[in-house]
This record gives structure tokens, sequence and C-alpha cells, in this order.
């Protein structure tokens, strides 16, 4: 005990410490966030000052600069002369791939889907950019090579990858915003807005890329301090009317005035930034003005996403293209039918996204590191809520794989109902009964597998299941006993997918059979659901449980005096000619019956059998119309009921009329 007192303490003074330690850590952290972010500079009326004092420094120094770090200086004329014909090979190879690729584009008839729309679109505007593409790539790739293995990076070569890039942005700009035409939008947008979008951002682009040179590279280093500022303050005002510009667009848009106020958020949040920068908070002013529009970038990205995965699901689960149809018939689904273990791709993919959205949400507010640390341990390595352990990253992948078995089992069902099953000796009920096992067997196979991965002990189960078992003796009496009827329906099969059965007063086809119920089509094209404990206890005709033969009976009445041996020749004659009757012996061949002397007509009944009951009604209608036929060119009278009514008395004033 004294031992373990000591280990104690020990452990109790390097808890203390380290609690001191990252008090100290997160004062040191908020010090050095308030230095960085609200140290104040010169505001831009000084600059202004400083560079009408002396407005040649800048042109002079970045001029000597430009010449002795671009790298131009210590190319050779020869290098120049190779470098000019190298160039001008190219152009003229990209304009005639331009044109190979537009007499493409003009030679195919195009649909209005969007794979078509957006095949177009990208032929026309990467042949409209091509030239631009591979001049700037292979001035990139030859400055390159030619400055491989220099300690500093020259500007040129810098230059050239940023003007690639450029120029790669206005390609990615106008083909997802306005194609070059002929091709059309494969998106729909607003009328008028893609052009004014095409503009902002093609400006925005240059912005981009002209900030980039002149603040991030080595060219910032010939530049005095003051004129930089200066410089970056335009800049920044010019990127920032340029955005507010941008999101007015946005605002007047009718499609997105759901999205209005976080416009005004916007604009109103970077006019303060600009505000910011010019009172001397630079970093300040840059670091919300970054953020945010990292922000609303990310989060327009990720809805885009988002819609896209949503259209593609519902496309997928109404089979909107052929390709869907394909898959719904490859996992043996119908068409109209939704795809197995797709809602929980659904839930997947809508966790993955918008979680990617939070982490790069993060990315841009937390500059210290500290909270996206702290939510990756929790991803990782989870939470405690009382007892329980949470880990995020298991129940994530605990539903990925649950998703993935599903989709499986329906694969696996598809493949042994359409493939496997059939080329077997085993009866069609017996396959069906086999491919409905083994799909719930498939997903209790999943739930355990999930829940393992998750980190449930399934030990627990074996609580659960003696909680339950009270729960069933007390309320889920009728539950389990369709459960268990469900089950002998699908080993006994007295009732089979597909049979005509009559339950009751609901007649019609089995079209499912499941654990709890099976579902009926009425000839009414309803479906009835019913549960599986009235097809076991209650009384079940099945027309066509052991064979689709079945019998039909025609009850025929014809009027008194008419020729009885001249009606069995007919009905005889009828059922002889009807082709779904069975004449070969293999069954009772028809039989004609004088049943009776009725009230008004004298009363057969024609019994034949059929080779296919399914088709029973269609053939009584047919024979009805053939008996109808023949009697009328017989002369021989179907009679309806008469009554003879005998007047015993009259009133007295009733002959005065």
């Amino acid at each position: 005990k004294a031992e373990l007192e000591k280990k104690l303490a020990a452990c109790n003074l390097y808890k203390q410490n380290s609690d001191k330690a990252a008090e100290q850590i997160s004062i040191a952290e908020k010090h050095y966030f308030k230095e960085k972010y609200l140290v104040r500079g010169p505001h831009i009326i000084t600059l202004i000052q400083a560079y009408i004092e002396n407005p040649v420094t800048l042109i002079k120094e970045s001029g000597q600069f430009f010449w002795k770090q671009s790298g131009f200086s210590e190319l050779e004329e020869i290098e120049v002369l190779i470098e000019i014909t190298l160039i001008v090979a190219v152009i003229l190879l990209g304009i005639w791939i331009k044109r190979q690729l537009l007499k493409l584009e003009s030679f195919r008839t195009w649909g209005e889907s969007f794979s078509e729309k957006f095949t177009r679109a990208s032929l026309t505007t990467v042949a409209h950019y091509l030239p631009w593409l591979l001049i700037t790539s292979v001035a990139y790739i030859i400055s390159y090579i030619e400055t491989r293995g220099v300690v500093h990076t020259p500007f040129i070569t810098i230059f050239t990858l940023g003007l690639f890039l450029y120029v790669v942005s206005l390609t990615l700009i106008r083909l997802i915003f306005s194609p070059v035409p002929p091709a059309s939008s494969f998106i729909d947008y607003t009328p008028g807005l893609a052009e004014i979008l095409v503009r902002r951002l093609h400006v925005l682009a240059l912005l981009i890329f002209v900030g980039y040179m002149a603040f991030y590279t080595i060219f910032a280093e010939a530049i005095p301090e003051l004129n930089r500022l200066l410089l970056r303050d335009i800049f920044s005002l010019l990127f920032v009317i340029n955005l507010i510009w941008l999101f007015v667009a946005l605002f007047k848009s009718p499609r997105l005035v759901h999205f209005r106020w976080m416009f005004i958020v916007l604009i109103i949040v970077f006019g303060l930034s600009l505000i910011a920068e010019w009172s001397g908070y630079r970093n300040l002013g840059l670091l919300s003005r970054r953020a945010l529009l990292l922000t609303f970038l990310v989060f327009a990205a990720f809805l885009a996403v988002s819609r896209l995965f949503r259209d593609l699901f519902n496309a997928m689960d109404e089979g909107a293209y052929e390709w869907c149809r394909r898959l719904h018939h490859k996992l043996g689904v119908d068409v109209k039918q939704r795809l197995p273990g797709l809602v929980w791709a659904r839930l997947v993919m809508t966790l993955l996204i918008w979680g990617g959205f939070g982490y790069l949400l993060l990315t841009a507010w937390d500059t210290s590191g500290a909270i996206l640390s702290h939510t990756q341990n929790y991803l990782v390595n989870g939470f405690e809520i009382g007892q329980v352990r949470i880990v995020p990253v298991k129940i994530f992948i605990s539903l990925t794989i649950l998703a993935a078995i599903i989709v499986f089992s329906g694969w696996m069902k598809g493949q042994m109902e359409r493939n496997w099953l059939p080329k077997t000796s085993m009866a069609r009920g017996a396959q069906d009964a086999l491919v409905t096992i083994t799909g719930y067997v498939m997903f209790i196979i999943a739930i355990l597998v999930a829940m393992s991965v998750a980190g449930i002990d399934l030990s627990n189960i074996a609580i659960i299941a003696g909680a339950l078992s009270v729960g069933i003796g007390f309320g889920l009496q009728n539950i389990v006993n369709n459960f268990v009827s469900g089950l002998i329906l699908l080993f006994e099969r007295p009732v089979r997918k597909g049979d005509w059965v009559v339950v009751g007063t609901t007649e019609g086809y089995v079209k499912d059979i499941r654990i709890r119920s099976t579902r009926i089509a009425t000839f009414d094209n309803s479906d009835v659901i019913v549960p599986n404990s009235e097809l076991i206890s209650n009384q079940v005709t099945n027309w066509m449980l052991e064979s689709v033969r079945g019998r039909a009976i025609l009850k025929v009445g014809v009027a008194y005096g008419s020729d009885t041996e001249k009606v069995r020749d007919i009905l005889q004659r009828i059922a002889e000619e009807e082709q779904l009757v069975v004449k070969d012996g293999s069954s009772p061949k028809p039989l004609i019956l004088f049943r009776s002397f009725g009230d008004s007509a004298l009363e057969f009944e024609l019994r034949v059998h059929l080779y296919d009951v399914d088709r029973r009604l269609s053939t009584i209608s047919r024979m009805n119309f053939a008996i109808d036929k023949a009697f009328r060119d017989e002369g021989i009278e179907i009679p309806f009921p008469q009554r003879d009514l005998h007047v015993k008395s009259l009133p007295d004033d009733f002959s005065k009329d």
C-alpha cells in the first residue's frame, strides 16, 4: 500500500506539472496570436506620403531585381533562338490540334444528356485554350530544365508555372460556366449570370496570379518595405471590389434567394477587412479575408458535390439512365424498386462529404492547429459518454462495411436467382426460399460485423435477447407468430411466389414472401399485405400449388322446348375448338351436364380442364362469346326469368276509367 501511495503521489505531481505546462503554452499561444494578428503597421496615408517622396525607387529597384534574379541574364543567344523556335513550333502544333478537335466536334451529332453536353463543352473549350496551354506548359518545362540544380529557383521558372496554372484556371472557369460555342452549358444557370461569373472569376484569377508573383515570391524582396505595403493595400482594394461585385451578382440570382443573407455577411466582412488592412492591421485583415473566402468556396464546393451525389443516388434508385437500369438488373432488383443498401451508401457519403467540409473549415480558421489536433484525437481515439466509449472513425467504418455487405448481398441474391439456382434441379419455390433466407442471413451478418467493427461487445446481445424475451411474452406475440409463420412458408412452401391464391376475401397473385408478411397483388392492381399467420392458420385456396392446370365451369340456360341434344353437341364442339382445354386424356375430358329443369330455363353445365388456370377468366369469356354466337346461329334461345301475375279483383272505380 505504501508503494502504491508513492506512485500515486508521483502521478499527481506529474499531472500538476503538465497542467502548469499546458496553461503556460496556452498563454504563450494567446500572446503569439495577439502579437501576430493585432500588431499594427503604418496606415495607408503614411504609405502614400512615403511613395510621393521617392516615386522612382520602386521602378528602379524592381527592374534591377527582375534582370538579375529572373534568369534572363544567364541565357545565351543560341538558347534564346532555340527556345523561340520551339515555342513557334508549339504554337503551330496547338493551332493544328485545335482545328482537328473542332472538326471532330462538328462531325458528330450531340445529344441533350448531361454526359453529351459535358463532353462537347470540354472538347470545344479545351480546343479554344489548347495553344495557350501548350505554350505555357512548354515554357515552364524549358525553364525548369535549364534551371535544374540551382539552389534558389529563378523567378522565371515560378512565373511560367504560375502562368500555366492561370491559363488552366481560365479554361476551367470557361468550361464550368460558359463553354465555348457551339457547345452549351451542361449546368442550368440563371440567364445572364454565367457570363457575369466568367468575367468576375477571370479578373479574380488574374489578380491572384499577379498577387502571388508580387508578394509571395522572391520578387517581393526587391521592393522597399513601405512601397510593398502600399502595393499590397492597392491589390487588396482591387481584390475586395471584384469579390463584392461577384457577391452582388450572386445576390441578384433568384435561385439563390435562400443564401442572400450569406452574401450580405460576406460583403460586410470583406469591407471591414479592407478597412482594417488600410488602418494598419494587415495580418488581421488578410486572415479574416482568406478564412472567410476559403469558407465560402469550400461551402459552395461541398454543397455542389452533395447535390451531385444526391442526384446520382436518385438516378440509381429510379433507374433514370441506361447504366442505372443495368445496375438494377445486375443486383436482381426491379427498375421501380430501390436498390438495397443504397440508403446506407447515402448516409456514408453524406458523412464523408460534410466531414470533409468540417475538416477544411477548421483548417481555414484554426491557425494554431490546436482545435484540429483535438478534433482528430476525438475522431480517432473517441470519447466517453458515461460508461460507453464512442469512436467516430470506427462507427464510420462500420457503416461503410454495412453498406458494402448489403450491396453485395443484393448482387449475390440476383446472381442466385437468375444464374446459379436455375441451373440446379431445385424447384422454383425452393429457389425463392433459398434466395430469401440468404438475404436475411447476409443482413444479420452485416449487422454483426458492423457492430463488431464499431466496438460493441457482442456478448451484450445475450442481455438484449433476455430483455426481448420478456417483451415477447408481453406484447410481441403477434410479431413472433408472423415471423415463425414466415419461416414455415419459406420451408414448407404451401404458397409460393407467383401463385394465384384466395385468402378470405382477397384474391390475387403472390408477389413477395417476407419474414413477417406476404404481399398479394390483386386483379384491381392493388397490393394487399397479409400477415403470414393468416396464411398458416386460415384456409387458403392455391390455384397453382401442384400444377398450373385447373378446371373451369360454364353454366348455360336454354329455353324450354329447345333441342337438348343439339345444345349438348354445340357445347361439346366449342370445348373441342378451344386450344387451352385439355383434350389429350392427361386430365378429365370436357363434360356436359344437364343439371336441372329450372324455373325459366333448362340448366346445363360445361366443365373443362385448362392447361393454364392463370388464363381461366379470359378462356371462360372467350367460350361464352362462342356459345352465344352458336346458339343464335342455331336458333336456340337463352331465356331470362319470367313471372306471371294473376289479378283476382280490381277496385270498383277501375272499370270507369
